[in-house]
């Protein structure tokens, strides 16, 4: 910025003192009284060791973005979740291990397979089994797994075989439940 300010400066000097050297009709040195020999007048100020000159104000500096450039504008959003419910709540109650009905023949007898169940609860320390109904079979630790006979008696080959099984929290409100139905397939026994 000092730099061009000078040199603003410098070339209205250079202009001044050109203007001030013009040659008059006899092919001397004129303008403004200086000629060769000549003394500079104070009061006009125009002399060569003093050229009356105003440097105009600096234009100030202004930066354009280059043509062809993107703004990006960054946008943040805030979302709001529903409170989570408060007391217990069922994280899984599954099937692990699948059933299967006995089969083979009374000479080789292949056994049924029982039905394996797990579960995780929060919130609660126990929770209550239901197998077929709303009885109680058995209570629970809030997690953990049971083994279940499949009982098939009586079911025709080729049936389908099913039992519920019903989880409940107990202790804490609201109660939770969750209901599973395990299914598997009747086949006759074979008398030899």
């Amino acid at each position: 910025m000092l730099v061009l300010a000078g040199a603003v400066v410098f070339a209205s000097s250079i202009g001044a003192v050109a203007g001030c050297l013009s040659l008059n009709g006899d092919g001397e040195l004129g303008g403004g009284g200086i000629g060769a020999g000549s003394t500079p007048s104070p009061s006009t100020g125009a002399g060569l060791g003093t050229p009356e000159a105003t440097a105009s104000p600096s234009p100030s500096a202004t930066r354009e973005a280059p043509t062809g450039t993107e703004t990006t504008k960054t946008t943040t959003t805030t979302t709001t979740r529903p409170p989570q419910d408060s007391g217990p709540r069922i994280h899984w109650f599954r099937i692990t291990q699948k059933p299967q009905c006995p089969q083979g023949t009374s000479e080789y007898p292949v056994e049924g397979v029982p039905v394996v169940l797990e579960w995780k609860v929060t919130g609660v320390e126990q929770v209550t089994i239901s197998v077929d109904g709303p009885g109680v079979y058995g209570t629970y630790p809030a997690e953990g797994s049971e083994t279940f006979t499949f009982s098939c008696g009586g079911a025709a080959d080729g049936e389908t075989v099913k039992h519920t099984y019903l989880l409940k929290t107990v202790g804490g409100e609201p109660v939770r439940s969750k209901q599973l139905t395990a299914t598997a397939t009747a086949h006759e026994i074979t008398q030899v």
